[in-house]
């Protein structure tokens, strides 16, 4: 084994003491204000059209793609990442906490529509300047032996908290609906837990990195050209997420299709749903990651494969249990792309810092990840008189984009690990 895999490997529980810490706190936040049905429905209630609610994940993919760029360029020659990866989490954190206290300080006004856009316009900023560097932080501290059961571990917890927060969603909505007190204390919370969170980094050990040339100070295409841009099992790799958009789009708009033509309560759409979605997260990281059954690729196929299953059958036959059914299939299938997709990367880029790798993929997939929701919102608007049919119509378009994905699936030239690979002891 090299000597720098050694010395990863040598901080190994200390560093996912660290990471999973961070992910408890964040993940318990998260069903608020990541692809959240407790967002769609209170948005809703504010009187939000389809458009704007699906303006909230084009906002956040708007966010991701046009700061990860920026979020190479400050850390490129950076050799220790940890406080940076560090201050871009409590930045996120901010503005989800102010608007909170704002919300409760002041009430639902006519303008809190307008202030909540702001405020997650923000949070999508932060966000977009944290997920290069902490995608490129957590593959630079493990090794890539056990980089996979690693962010296995990390994901499970992750899933798990954002199972026991979704579940407290339940409660908060069942006692207080979307009153502002009630509004107000959940996005206070979120924002102490995120910021709170953010400062178990400090207990992670990295090694220092020689800085990438030309890695930051500016933004160079020719860069992005000879590299990101002209891998071919990178781009392939990128073309699998078709379905992870896919899915995305689905989630976006089906709590509001449950309340409104499915008989299905706003508290459990806005909470059972995702409980279910993360319990399908920690089965699958569980089983593929953690006790790591499958090949990477078959991993991969498998739950794009049940994702796709989920959107097919969510369109032909929406009765309340298939919205839990889908939403568990949803989960396994994000879960897994969460675990997979960062070591994949690594492998496939060859690069030490794999930061550039990450921020273009956020580039190169937001003709999807930004327009998708808009076009999806618009078209629930322009048809909103084919009633149910207008979201089923929708979801087998969806089911369509989810197919060319797991196309692209079996052509990524997988360079491993195979099954076993990345066995190794805690």
């Amino acid at each position: 084994m090299p000597a720098a895999a050694q010395s990863q490997d040598s901080h190994f529980a200390r560093n996912v003491t660290g990471i999973c810490g961070v992910e408890l706190l964040w993940g318990l936040g998260m069903p608020v204000v990541i692809e959240s049905t407790f967002l769609q429905v209170f948005l809703r209630n504010l009187g939000a059209s389809s458009f704007l609610v699906g303006l909230i994940p084009t906002l956040m993919s708007a966010g991701t793609a046009g700061f990860s760029l920026i979020s190479w360029s400050l850390t490129g020659r950076l050799a220790r990442k940890r406080g940076a990866v560090l201050a871009a989490h409590v930045a996120a954190a901010v503005p989800i906490l102010a608007f909170g206290l704002l919300l409760g300080a002041s009430g639902i006004r006519s303008n809190t529509l307008p202030l909540f856009l702001a405020a997650y316009g923000l949070f999508a900023i932060g966000v977009g300047l944290i997920l290069p560097a902490w995608q490129n932080y957590l593959v630079k501290i493990f090794s890539a032996e056990r980089s996979i059961r690693a962010l296995a571990l990390m994901m499970i917890i992750q899933s798990a908290a954002k199972l026991a927060g979704s579940l407290w969603l339940v409660r908060v909505v069942e006692r207080y609906s979307f009153s502002a007190v009630g509004s107000s204390l959940v996005f206070t919370l979120v924002g102490l837990l995120f910021l709170a969170g953010s400062f178990f980094f400090l207990l992670t050990v990295e090694q220092p990195q020689a800085p990438e040339p030309g890695g930051g100070g500016g933004l160079r295409l020719n860069r992005l050209r000879a590299h990101a841009g002209a891998n071919r099992g990178f781009l392939l790799l990128l073309g699998t997420d078709l379905e992870f958009f896919a899915v995305g789009g689905v989630i976006a708009f089906y709590a509001n299709f449950a309340t409104e033509y499915c008989g299905i309560a706003p508290a459990l759409a806005s909470g059972l749903f995702v409980a279910f979605a993360y319990l399908g997260g920690v089965l699958a990281n569980a089983l593929l990651g953690w006790a790591n059954l499958l090949a990477v690729r078959d991993k991969y196929l498998l739950t794009k494969a049940l994702g796709t299953a989920g959107i097919l059958l969510l369109a032909a036959h929406p009765v309340p249990w298939v919205f839990y059914l889908v939403s568990l299939l949803f989960g396994a299938s994000r879960g897994t792309r969460q675990m997979v997709f960062a070591p994949a990367v690594k492998r496939l880029s060859g690069a030490s810092d794999t930061t550039l790798y990450f921020a273009v993929s956020y580039i190169l997939s937001l003709p999807f990840s930004m327009g998708l929701p808009m076009l999806s919102g618009t078209f629930l608007d322009r048809f909103e008189g084919w009633g149910a049919w207008s979201y089923r119509g929708l979801f087998f378009g969806m089911a369509v984009l989810s197919l060319a994905g797991l196309y692209f699936t079996q052509r990524v030239p997988w360079k491993g690990p195979a099954r076993g690979a990345d066995r190794g002891g805690s």
